[in-house]
């Protein structure tokens, strides 16, 4: 400690020794006490695993429909694909394949024919 001008004025170590006070004492309390398991405690939260692969089956909905971006998104977020596109039926399939992917089929007229993951 050192007084300056009539001034209390602390110095590093009485800093440093009131911080390593409270550490010490914050170390002594007592941890909580463990509850024994019963058949109240719900079971611990699960986590649900992503889909390896995208599910063509379930946009069976949209077939006939005419294509727009919203249905394209609605496709694709039912299909649990990462990205969707359109493709014309005519067209043969593209050698990169992603199995996130949802591919729709549609006529030149813009109606969906088909889909395929790949």
């Amino acid at each position: 400690m050192r007084i300056t001008n009539g001034r209390y004025r602390p110095g590093l170590s009485a800093v440093a020794s009131s911080l390593c006070l409270s550490l010490v004492l914050a170390g002594c309390q007592t941890p909580p006490a463990d509850r024994p398991l019963s058949p109240e405690v719900p079971e611990p939260p699960s986590f649900v695993t992503p889909p390896e692969a995208c599910q063509a089956a379930s946009v069976r909905f949209a077939l006939g429909l005419r294509i727009s971006q919203q249905l394209l998104e609605e496709m694709r977020q039912r299909a649990g694909a990462r990205m969707a596109r359109t493709v014309l039926a005519t067209e043969t399939a593209d050698p990169a394949q992603d199995m996130m992917r949802l591919n729709v089929q549609v006529e030149p007229t813009g109606r969906v024919v088909g889909a395929y993951c790949g």
